[in-house]
């Protein structure tokens, strides 16, 4: 969790760098108005697909835990959420 948190913190940090940079001179883009919007940028089919399988090795790997094979089917169902997520959130257009 501090790792991500940590690795959160300095891309923000520099992105605000960035912006005031920009603003200094005397620059306007898009981007500063509207802001960045995560969950449209954020990779959920390739985050998706590795979680899945996570969870597919972690349910082949425990045997016989319950435990362990309780935290797979958690890790197989959220990749599989995120790969729907991918798809319902950046409609393909049409040809």
């Amino acid at each position: 969790m501090a790792g991500v948190f940590l690795t959160w913190f300095f891309i923000h940090k520099a992105k605000t760098k960035e912006r005031l940079m920009l603003i200094e001179k005397g620059i306007n883009l898009p981007q500063l108005t509207t802001g960045n919007n995560f969950l449209n940028n954020f990779p959920w089919l390739k985050v998706g697909i590795v979680v899945a399988f996570m969870g597919i090795g972690i349910i082949f790997g425990a045997g016989n835990q319950e435990r362990g094979i309780a935290t797979g089917w958690v890790f197989l169902f959220g990749g599989i959420g995120m790969v729907v997520a991918n798809y319902i959130g950046n409609p393909k257009a049409e040809k």
